[in-house]
């Protein structure tokens, strides 16, 4: 049966990649949250979404807020203990939204302790290693922070990871060669370089002509290594040839030929990020795996 994920917790009901967030999606029977960790400049790990500090985040008490918002890696711990999550983080929403005052960013360890306490112990964790997607040092530093952080539990059947950047990818596998894992690849129509561009800004062009020319989020598994009809089914063929057991996939891009290749390869495909109902059921119907949305109170199949 298709998983029902809560996206960040449920992005578009609570603020999300918070510990309030978290525990309503455990009690209202979600089948697991996904949420994304990056670290802290003095290592401790966090669960917060963006690269850099968004405005709405800055909190009263953090002093004037700077022109330019610093990366969240650049932080202290004491400086990430005042960001206040207590709001919507993206304005693209238009359901109903509860605020939760005085919301933290919450750091990995507390997420664990809080599954602990209240999640059964079927409740699946997402966990999402965020890089710049460029810098191979940054990539490492995540991935053994990671693994430090779970290795000695005993439920590692829960966990699944997965990156954009699958230099991270390789190094927790190699860590752990038994945790569940899932590549994700951004939208094909912005990585395929001979796709028409959907934006026309610095940031598309940037990680087309990186995908074109080799970038470094794909590691040592570059789709032009890989045969194929086109740039998705080489990409899908590259997580393959990279042992990956699952592809962690733009919602739009999977297909039936796209799945039927899938699982001939051996992986198993999630979909992110799918908030309307009538989406969730066709994919439902393709045989992902899990489902990954910001309202997982729309999920259209009996909760698992």
């Amino acid at each position: 049966m298709t998983a029902n994920i809560a996206h960040r917790g449920g992005a578009a009901l609570w603020p999300e990649n918070t510990l309030e967030a978290f525990s309503r999606a455990i009690a209202m029977g979600a089948a697991g949250i996904e949420f994304d960790l990056q670290y802290a400049v003095d290592g401790e790990i966090y669960v917060y979404h963006d690269e850099r500090i968004r405005p709405s985040h800055w909190g009263a008490d953090m002093g004037p807020q700077p022109a330019s918002l610093p990366r969240f890696r650049d932080l202290t711990s004491r400086q990430i203990a005042k960001l206040d999550v207590s709001e919507m983080a993206q304005s693209r929403y238009s359901e109903p939204f509860s605020p939760i005052p005085d919301a933290r960013v919450p750091r990995f360890d507390d997420v664990l302790a809080l599954v602990d306490r209240e999640a059964p112990a079927s409740f699946r964790l997402y966990a999402e290693l965020k890089t710049d997607m460029v810098r191979q040092d940054e990539a490492e530093k995540l991935s053994a922070a990671f693994v430090a952080a779970i290795d000695q539990r005993r439920d590692l059947d829960r966990f699944w990871v997965v990156s954009f950047d699958w230099r991270s990818l390789q190094a927790v596998k190699q860590a752990i060669p038994g945790i569940q894992n899932a590549y994700t690849t951004l939208p094909f129509s912005e990585t395929d370089p001979d796709a028409p561009a959907d934006a026309d800004d610095a940031l598309a062009h940037q990680i087309r002509h990186a995908s074109a020319h080799g970038a470094p989020w794909w590691g040592d598994y570059d789709w032009r290594d890989q045969a194929g009809q086109d740039h998705g089914e080489r990409v899908i063929r590259a997580i393959a040839a990279a042992g990956g057991q699952g592809w962690f996939a733009y919602w739009r891009d999977i297909t039936a030929a796209r799945m039927a290749l899938a699982q001939s390869l051996g992986l198993s495909v999630s979909a992110w990020t799918v908030n309307d109902a009538s989406d969730m059921t066709a994919l439902a119907g393709l045989g992902v795996e899990a489902i990954i949305t910001d309202r997982p109170d729309r999920f259209p199949i009996k909760l698992t």
